[in-house]
């Protein structure tokens, strides 16, 4: 069996889950205790993933990239056990400036026609049970929201992120890329009602924005806790820098503008102020959901057993519904769940 080294506590204390993504046996490197490692694995991009990248280079070992998946828990943060993890051997998905596995899955579902049918149905399942990467969220009526009907100039929804956030140097954006994001969103629809929604865990204080303090004619901070489909229901047009939410708006029906380049745009669903060369091929919608959520996450139960992606999803709704206590029938359909990610061709591959 494959052994995969971690060197922080953080990774550790989800070994079982990497486990049942990885296929391998995880072990624990720190000054104390050296055991030998096939790979070593950090948490994408974050300073810490630097120390295991060195250790890799210096035992010419490989190295595993390790991240949530596109749906992680209720509440953001260590509290909760992610639902899904991605594991990438030669980049991080959302690193754009080097090629990645996801790219290649990307590539590979753009040629492939069989299977869409539960592609769609997983699409039709996020948007039914309203699902996201967190859903601590509730559900709320226009109203609730404090927000009149769609008003006669459309309304457009502008998404700021967290400070830092490594998505956005790893989507060739930056602190500036927000300010002219928002100026774009103006410019492109000058009678319509802008509303810039803040990050969860900006409205929860845990950290900052870009766009916190923005004002001006038509422009309307959002720092209500809402689940982002009640959004998506009464805007026309979505701007996002690199935020998961322009994929969500894109299983929404709806058009979307990066103003970085996200692992989702690049392929021809987007339209994009940032280029990628590299990202040649044109998946539909359904193919790329697929490459996303089929293909290269990797779906864990709290107690480190793989499920499907439908099980994942049945679950999570269940725990949302008793956390903020909504009664509902459980329904959807289960798949069986793939296979771990072996972690040998790539690693192989590489060195």
């Amino acid at each position: 069996m494959t052994t995969l080294a971690v060197l922080t506590s953080g990774l550790w204390r989800l070994r079982r889950q990497i486990e049942a993504v990885t296929g391998a046996e995880v072990v624990r490197r720190t000054l104390f205790s050296r055991p030998d490692f096939d790979v070593v694995a950090g948490w994408g991009c974050k300073p810490t993933s630097q120390k295991a990248r060195a250790l890799a280079d210096r035992q010419g070992r490989a190295y595993l990239s390790l991240e949530d998946g596109w749906i992680r828990s209720i509440r953001p943060g260590p509290g909760e056990m992610p639902l899904s993890l991605v594991a990438d051997a030669a980049g991080t998905h959302y690193d754009s400036t080097r090629p990645s596995d996801l790219e290649a899955a990307i590539a590979a579902a753009a040629l492939n026609v069989q299977g869409l049918s539960r592609a769609r149905r997983g699409i039709a399942m996020l948007r039914s049970e309203r699902i996201s990467k967190y859903n601590a969220a509730p559900s709320l009526s226009l109203r609730r929201m404090g927000l009149d009907r769609r008003p006669a100039g459309g309304r457009v929804l502008v998404v700021d992120q967290t400070m830092g956030d490594a998505s956005i140097a790893g989507g060739l954006a930056s602190v500036a890329s927000f300010g002219s994001m928002l100026a774009a969103a103006r410019e492109e629809n000058p009678d319509a009602e802008i509303l810039v929604k803040t990050h969860p865990e900006v409205t929860s204080g845990r950290k900052r924005g870009y766009l916190s303090k923005v004002s001006g004619p038509g422009i309307r901070l959002f720092h209500e806790a809402v689940n982002p489909w009640c959004l998506f229901d009464t805007v026309d047009r979505v701007y996002v820098v690199s935020s998961q939410l322009g994929f969500e708006a894109l299983m929404a029906d709806l058009p979307v503008t990066c103003f970085g380049m996200p692992y989702y745009a690049g392929w021809g669903l987007t339209d994009d102020r940032v280029a990628c060369r590299r990202r040649s091929a044109r998946p539909t919608l359904e193919q790329l959901f697929a490459a996303l959520y089929f293909d290269y996450a990797r779906y864990v139960s709290p107690d480190g057993a793989r499920i499907s992606f439908e099980q994942a999803v049945s679950d999570l709704v269940v725990a949302r519904d008793q956390a903020l206590g909504t009664v509902r029938s459980r329904r959807g359909t289960h798949a069986t769940a793939s296979e771990p990610v072996s972690v040998m061709p790539s690693l192989c591959a590489t060195g």
